[in-house]
């Protein structure tokens, strides 16, 4: 019974509570691909959960001890050993799947939209000689399509900006691009979707596309300064691009200004700490229930 309380309550923490704080905090965006990495991994860690829940509910407690009592001898452990655990990673394996699924299909469908997207962009727009895509349009704007080699595309206004700023927002799209981003944004936003009553999932598609800004936008200082970024960002602000491509305007652009004119890094022990705890979430309902 102690188990079943301590994996419900970690549930809890997981699902409900440590979702809303991540939304709230001012650290986030302080260590954005840490923080994207911890929305994954407190989705994953209420799968974990849920699994053990109902495997210590349907199977009988085959260790015969309680939470962490794997951490005991061998000679003081009671219960009959891993009975039981192979069930366990069935469901588990069960519930992986249907997550993929759904990451799967976002994907699949998402690839079929960008593949529309270029071949529109093949045929209006003019490549540029140093190999992004021209659109005809006043509003300067810039944005990212991923796949064959992937699209850069600005529009004259765009041209019409400083070298600099061009520059920076030409490396904002390129960190996009390299970073395989969409799949992050559209992984985010399927499990959102179908999970809406988990906070964890909804609003973890609420919160990672502007991380993902963030981490283009860290990306991208290493070729150009933060006020020259931030000033092409304010340029780019009223910019809309189409779900199927990625732009430089689109996300939470007032907090990413302030964070490049107000740089506040974490400490590089903080950073550890969090990634240590990103790859520990998932891991301790298992620990709880079955441990190794």
């Amino acid at each position: 019974m102690t188990v079943l309380v301590l994996l419900a309550a970690f549930l809890a923490v997981t699902g409900w509570l440590a979702p809303r704080q991540l939304a709230r905090s001012a650290w986030a965006p302080r260590a954005p691909r840490a923080a994207i990495t911890t929305w994954a991994a407190l989705i994953l860690a209420c799968a974990a959960n849920v699994v053990m829940l109902a495997h210590r509910l349907i199977t009988a407690d085959h260790h015969g001890r309680g939470p962490f009592g794997w951490l005991l001898p061998a000679d003081l452990r009671g219960g009959s050993g891993s009975t039981g655990h192979a069930q366990a990673f069935w469901m588990g394996m069960a519930i992986l799947a249907a997550l993929s699924a759904v990451v799967l299909t976002a994907w699949i469908r998402g690839a079929r939209a960008r593949r529309r997207h270029r071949e529109q962009l093949d045929l209006v727009a003019r490549r540029h000689e140093d190999g992004w895509l021209v659109m005809d349009a006043d509003e300067p704007a810039a944005w990212c399509v991923a796949g064959d080699g992937g699209r850069i595309v600005l529009t004259e206004g765009a041209l019409r900006m400083s070298p600099a700023h061009r520059g920076a927002v030409l490396a904002h799209e390129g960190a996009h691009l390299s970073g395989r981003h969409h799949l992050i944004t559209s992984a985010a936003g399927a499990l959102g979707r179908r999970l809406r009553w988990l906070p964890a999932a909804r609003l973890a598609g609420e919160e990672v596309p502007a991380l993902v800004e963030m981490a283009a936008d860290d990306r991208a200082l290493r070729t150009t300064t933060p006020r020259v970024l931030a000033e092409a960002l304010f340029l780019f602000a009223t910019a809309r691009t189409r779900p199927s491509a990625l732009g430089a305007g689109d996300h939470a652009v007032v907090a990413r200004v302030r964070r490049l004119l107000e740089p506040a890094p974490l400490p590089r022990a903080v950073r550890t700490a969090w990634w240590v705890a990103a790859v520990v979430l998932p891991a301790t309902p298992v620990l709880l229930a079955c441990g190794p």
